[in-house]
């Protein structure tokens, strides 16, 4: 499950096997929705656009795209679809190539998102946030597609959607303490791969494993976080311990919890929680 993303304020420089990538952020498409003009850094929620790489003419460039993929094919206008495709933000990779909405995206259209980490809820009311403890940059592997409106009503605000989903796996042994899904983190050749036209399914399939890192961490927040209107730093500054990687998951004690003014502010990319994904 990743229903909340979390980027930094500029892309960090990226590596991929040891190799700088020079990134550049393409010029918005005239026709794009106006919402894609929003920016949002923090608590990136379904429906919100947020940054994604994809690759052109064998670049790797930044694109704007709606949190929520709305496949090329929906018929309606743009308030329709947007409502229709409000729970595709992400792909289980079980299903990924036999569903509708995604099996020509996975074939075609990839791409890649660069957070700082994202929001879990093990418990309804306790959200952790997952990152690195470097705070470097993780890629979650994702899907793409544009849809175009026809209907003269949506050309003031933009009849364009340029949309993507975040593939997900079951988790590893660490993310299995907070939920049954994961979003799939790829490293390396393995992430620039990802973006190669003309790959087969097989090929595809062979990404999808669970992802486990001793560097992957995560600290319960605020549950200011579960407000989808709080796009602040608050959301990802830690009021209790990290959880450790070995022994079972436990929610941290209010006695344990740490004051979250006395922490220092994380470093700055980038509706309400939900148990699907």
């Amino acid at each position: 499950m990743c229903s909340r993303l979390n980027q930094f304020a500029s892309i960090p420089a990226l590596a991929v096997a040891g190799k700088e990538l020079k990134i550049e952020r393409r010029k918005m498409k005239k026709e794009e929705d106006k919402k894609a003009e929003i920016q949002v850094f923090n608590n990136i929620c379904p429906t919100d656009y947020a940054d994604v790489l994809t690759l052109q003419a064998g670049e790797v460039g930044i694109e704007r795209m709606r949190f929520g993929l709305v496949p090329a094919w929906a018929k309606g206008s743009k308030k329709e679809v947007v409502k229709k495709f409000g729970l595709t933000f992400n792909a289980r990779c079980e299903s990924i190539f036999e569903l509708a909405s995604y099996r020509q995206p996975i074939l075609s259209q990839r791409c890649l998102v660069p957070v700082r980490g994202w929001h879990e809820w093990p418990e309804r009311t306790t959200p952790y946030f997952i990152h690195r403890s470097d705070h470097e940059p993780l890629l979650l592997a994702g899907i793409w597609d544009m849809w175009e409106s026809p209907y003269p009503e949506d050309f003031e605000d933009g009849p364009v959607i340029t949309s993507m989903s975040v593939v997900t796996t079951p988790p590893g042994p660490y993310m299995a303490k907070f939920h049954d899904r994961s979003p799939l983190i790829l490293e390396g050749e393995n992430a620039l791969s990802w973006l190669q036209p003309e790959m087969q399914v097989d090929d595809l399939r062979a990404f999808f494993k669970p992802y486990d890192s001793e560097q992957l961490e995560a600290y319960r927040v605020s549950t200011s976080a579960s407000q989808v209107r709080n796009k602040t730093e608050e959301v990802v500054r830690p009021i209790a311990p990290p959880v450790p990687h070995h022994g079972p998951y436990e929610s941290a004690p209010l006695d344990r919890a740490v004051d979250a003014d006395s922490q220092p502010m994380l470093p700055g990319l980038l509706s309400e929680p939900s148990r699907g994904g």
